[in-house]
């Protein structure tokens, strides 16, 4: 077995082993060689990806990123210094197991970032390369927002609780048929109305939340989604954003964000900008819509889908 870092001359080779590893999981889609280069192979550092090959076939990677102290600090206001090593991904060919490959590829991965402070398992949330956390684009395959652990994955679970990595949470993916949704607009907008505010669907301008609609938050170029948003005095309230998950099957839609500012949470804001984000998709031929949920975290709007109809079709360790 040979261990090496990432070259373009593996290119070919990754991503015939990745569309061979993955073909199974939820919201697959075969990979080309140049949508793995603009998303991974363009932008990693080479000696943080770490191959391991048996012969002239790929046996397992392990890929590790290291966050800046500037962005640590965005995400977690109480840090205090240095920067933040993170695993994006860690995979070994189920043939090739307990063999020693997998521990050997975390040694090699986690020796790349000894210089950080703390070393993480980022599977989507703010994972550049294998999540969507840039922008509302179809991940490789697993949830609306990226790649993750299958719960039922006890061989993977059990690996990582050996290196000292328990989940955080545990995620519900739901999803909807959109002809069991609302078929317009118009319900949702009537009763934002009456609570003083206005209904907006914006197409390809993400706004900010607690700003003027027109206030942009940036957002790589090229994409394709909506955003359904609640406007009062002037300032965003709330909002869903989707997008059509098109790579996958024709009709899939994700649900990439819905949040709604404190002081209207409880309010019946969010069934609102539910149904009308459902009648949208609806409109534009979506046949059925996906979303996230961590009930642990966020009980309120995993009820809030489940009592729109969503139905639960798998659960992921989110670590």
């Amino acid at each position: 077995m040979r261990f090496s870092p990432w070259t373009p001359s593996l290119l070919p080779e990754a991503v015939a082993f990745w569309n061979r590893s993955f073909a199974m999981r939820r919201n697959f889609f075969p990979v080309t060689e140049a949508l793995f280069r603009k998303r991974v192979a363009q932008r990693l550092d080479p000696s943080k990806f770490v191959v391991a090959r048996d012969g002239k076939e790929i046996a397992g990677f392990i890929h590790v990123g290291e966050r800046p102290e500037s962005l640590c600090r965005t995400l977690d206001p109480d840090w205090r210094s240095g920067t933040q090593g993170y695993v994006a991904f860690l995979y070994v060919d189920p043939a090739r197991r307990r063999k020693g490959i997998g521990t050997e590829l975390w040694h090699r991965g986690l020796e790349r970032l000894k210089s950080t402070r703390q070393v993480v398992l980022d599977g989507q949330c703010f994972n550049p390369f294998y999540g969507n956390s840039e922008g509302p684009f179809t991940p490789f395959w697993g949830t609306p927002e990226g790649v993750s652990v299958d719960w039922n994955d006890s061989a993977t679970k059990k690996f990582l609780a050996r290196k000292g990595f328990a989940p955080r949470f545990k995620g519900v993916q739901l999803a909807l048929e959109t002809a069991l949704g609302p078929a317009s607009l118009d319900p949702a907008r009537q009763a934002l109305i009456r609570q003083g505010m206005s209904l907006e669907v914006l197409s390809s301008v993400y706004p900010e939340l607690g700003k003027p609609p027109g206030r942009r938050r940036p957002m790589p170029e090229g994409l394709d989604f909506e955003v359904v948003t609640s406007v009062r005095r002037g300032k965003v309230v709330g909002l869903i954003a989707y997008y059509p998950m098109k790579e996958v099957r024709p009709g899939l839609f994700g649900i990439y964000e819905a949040v709604v500012v404190p002081e209207w949470r409880g309010k019946s804001l969010g069934k609102r900008l539910l149904q009308g984000a459902t009648a949208r998709i609806r409109a534009l031929g979506g046949l059925s819509c996906e979303v996230l949920t961590l009930p642990e975290l966020s009980p309120a709007a995993h009820k809030l889908y489940v009592t729109a109809g969503f139905q639960p079709v798998q659960n992921w360790a989110i670590y």
